[in-house]
């Protein structure tokens, strides 16, 4: 047998494969599960930052202070990548109050 015979035979197989619709359905379905595994990695991130953001405003707020750190961490940790992957408003109408607030204590009189 010469290399001729099994080059034209591997070469069939390999059309015989990937022009198949049975493979491109399998290429398909593994594709989608991925991209729906992604999406919902991507709900919960949105979630935790989402919970993350609410908890640190909410105790900033309740004690009436934030520190140009408390601020930067929220924003920098949690605000811009729940923005990032589409977070909505809710959290950015808590971190506006929360960057209004005075960076320091009260003084105790």
């Amino acid at each position: 047998m010469d290399m001729n015979y099994w080059i034209t035979g591997a070469a069939t197989i390999l059309v015989g494969i990937f022009g198949s619709t049975g493979f491109w359905a399998f290429i398909t379905a593994r594709r989608r599960k991925k991209e729906e595994a992604n999406s919902a990695i991507t709900h919960v991130c949105v979630g935790i930052a989402y919970l993350g953001i609410k908890m640190s405003c909410y105790k900033l707020l309740d004690r009436g202070w934030a520190s140009p750190d408390d601020i930067e961490d929220i924003e920098k940790y949690l605000y811009e990548p729940y923005k990032e992957l589409g977070g909505n408003g809710t959290a950015e109408m808590l971190f506006n109050k929360v960057k209004q607030l005075p960076n320091k204590p009260p003084k105790e009189e």
